[in-house]
């Protein structure tokens, strides 16, 4: 599902130019996914879309900077990668209180039992892209096309 998610990113950069739900289908299938996984990431995408807001929003005017630990159940799902490649986009500044925890609600609603750092990375580069301002999509492009695999700090 994931690899879906940013093949759909790396078409299209702005959620308005997204076909709809049945040419997007075809397009995936044209372009190799499995049925299954194109099923997911289209359920997914509409849920992502349908998402209420306001708790987010409520958790940027409130929470600010505080630091965030992960739920044992969170930690049972992430790998530790993914786990750190988190706690990086968290300290480092790149996401919100609340677009950080949609980054984490959003990873939890996939089927995958274990989530590495590229889900992360797909997930975080969708949640951004959902804001559609341009300090999103710089870093959307950073991630995304970034040939670094250094260790993050």
């Amino acid at each position: 599902m994931f690899d879906v998610l940013a093949f759909l990113f790396e078409q299209y950069f702005s959620l308005e130019n997204c076909p709809d739900r049945t040419t997007l289908a075809k397009q995936l299938s044209a372009a190799g996914f499995d049925e299954e996984d194109i099923g997911e990431a289209l359920d997914w995408l509409s849920e992502f879309d349908e998402l209420d807001l306001a708790p987010y929003v409520l958790l940027d005017e409130r929470a600010g900077d505080l630091p965030r630990v992960l739920h044992p159940r969170e930690e049972a799902r992430l790998l530790p990668e993914a786990q750190a490649f988190f706690h990086y986009l968290c300290s480092s500044g790149a996401l919100s209180a609340g677009q950080r925890e949609m980054l984490l609600d959003r990873l939890l609603q996939s089927n995958a039992q274990s989530i590495d750092a590229e889900a992360v990375k797909r997930v975080a580069l969708m949640v951004l892209w959902r804001q559609g301002d341009d300090l999103a999509n710089l870093l959307i492009e950073e991630l995304l096309f970034s040939e670094s695999d250094g260790q993050m700090h």
